[in-house]
C-alpha cells in the first residue's frame, strides 16, 4: 500500500494534538507535565536530521512523522496545560474597569469576546444591560452598543499575548424583556452564564482552551444552541422546553443535563470519541440515540453532536452547575 506522506504527517499531528488534552481531561497525564511540552523542541532538529540521513531509504518517512508527533505534543500541551500561562497576563495589578450600560428595544444582538480572563453573565428584569468588572486599567474592554446591538471585546493593544496585562474579570447583566441573539467567544479562560428568564432567539458559543458553564434551565424561551469546543470543557443545563442544538467537540468535553421527562434525540459523529448515552438509557440506531417514547414526549430536544478525540456526557456525575 502506497502511503501519502503528507496525509500521514497531518493525520499523526492531529491525533497527537487531540490525544494530549484528552489524556489530561481523563487524568492520565498531569496538566503541569504537558504544559512543559514546548521543551521538546530539540526533537524538531533530530527529525530534520533523520529526514536528511534517511532521504534515500525506506525509512525516509520517519523524519516527517517525528516532526508531526513533536508538533502535536507541543501544541496539544499548550492547549491542555499552557495556553493560559503562555498567552495570558498577570503582570499588572487588577483595577476596577469603567462601568457601562444601556437599553435595548424589543430585540438585540449581543456579542461578547474575552481572552485570558473570566466572564459572568446574569439576567435582570427590564430592557437595560450593564457591564462592570476588573482588569488592566490601561486596556479597558472595547464596548459598542445601540438599541439593538451590544459588542464587548478584549482590548488588544500592542502586546499581542498580553504578558504584562492583568487578567480581566467581567460581569455582564442582560435584560429579560427583549429577545436576544447571544454569541460568546472565550479564549483561554472561563465563563459562567446564568440565563434565568432570558428570551433567547439563539445562543452561539466558541470555547478555546477553557471552561464554560451555562444554565438554561430557567430560560423563558430558547432558539437554537450552537457550540464549538476546542480543547475545553462546556457544561450546559438544558431548559424544559422543546429545542434543538448543534455541538462540535475537538479534544474536549461536552456535558449536558436534560430536564426529567424530556425526550432526547442525539445524532452523533466524529472520530476517537466516547459517550455515556447507553448508560443513561438511550437507545442506539446507527449514529442516532433516542430516549424511549421520544415521539410522544411533551418536551423534545434534538441535538447534533460531533466529537473528535472528545467526550459527550448526558447528565454527568456532579451535575452541570
Amino acid at each position: 500500500m502506497q502511503i501519502n506522506r503528507r496525509v500521514a504527517n497531518w493525520g499523526l499531528f492531529f491525533i497527537v494534538l487531540g490525544a494530549v488534552p484528552l489524556a489530561v481531561r481523563q487524568g492520565w497525564l498531569s496538566q503541569t507535565a504537558v504544559g512543559d511540552a514546548w521543551r521538546l523542541w530539540p526533537l524538531l532538529l533530530v527529525a530534520a536530521g533523520l529526514g536528511i540521513l534517511l532521504a534515500r531509504s525506506r525509512l525516509h518517512v520517519l523524519g516527517g512523522l517525528l516532526t508531526a508527533a513533536t508538533l502535536g505534543l507541543i501544541v496539544g500541551g499548550a492547549l491542555a496545560g499552557g495556553v493560559a500561562a503562555i498567552g495570558c497576563g498577570g503582570g499588572t495589578s487588577s483595577a476596577a474597569l469603567p462601568a457601562a450600560g444601556g437599553t435595548f428595544g424589543t430585540a438585540a444582538s449581543v456579542e461578547i469576546t474575552i481572552d485570558c480572563g473570566a466572564a459572568t453573565l446574569t439576567t435582570a428584569s427590564g430592557s437595560g444591560w450593564s457591564f462592570s468588572g476588573t482588569g488592566d486599567a490601561t486596556r479597558p474592554p472595547q464596548i459598542s452598543s445601540n438599541t439593538d446591538t451590544l459588542r464587548i471585546g478584549t482590548s488588544r493593544g500592542g502586546d499581542l499575548f498580553q504578558f504584562s496585562s492583568a487578567r480581566p474579570s467581567w460581569l455582564v447583566q442582560l435584560p429579560t424583556s427583549p429577545t436576544l441573539d447571544l454569541s460568546l467567544t472565550m479564549n483561554a479562560g472561563s465563563a459562567r452564564l446564568d440565563l434565568a428568564g432570558a428570551h433567547l432567539g439563539g445562543l452561539s458559543l466558541t470555547g478555546n482552551a477553557g471552561a464554560v458553564r451555562i444554565d438554561l434551565s430557567k430560560a423563558a424561551s430558547t432558539g437554537s444552541f450552537d457550540a464549538t469546543i476546542n480543547a475545553g470543557e462546556v457544561l450546559v443545563a438544558l431548559p424544559d422546553l422543546t429545542s434543538r442544538g448543534s455541538v462540535t467537540v475537538n479534544a474536549g468535553r461536552f456535558g449536558f443535563c436534560a430536564p426529567p421527562g424530556a425526550g432526547l434525540r442525539i445524532e452523533t459523529g466524529g472520530a476517537l470519541s466516547g459517550n455515556n448515552f447507553g448508560e443513561r438509557g438511550l437507545i442506539q440506531d446507527g449514529n442516532t440515540w433516542t430516549t424511549p417514547g421520544f415521539g410522544g414526549a411533551e418536551v423534545r430536544i434534538d441535538l447534533q453532536a460531533r466529537a473528535n478525540v472528545g467526550s459527550l456526557e448526558l447528565n454527568p456525575e456532579g451535575g452541570c452547575q
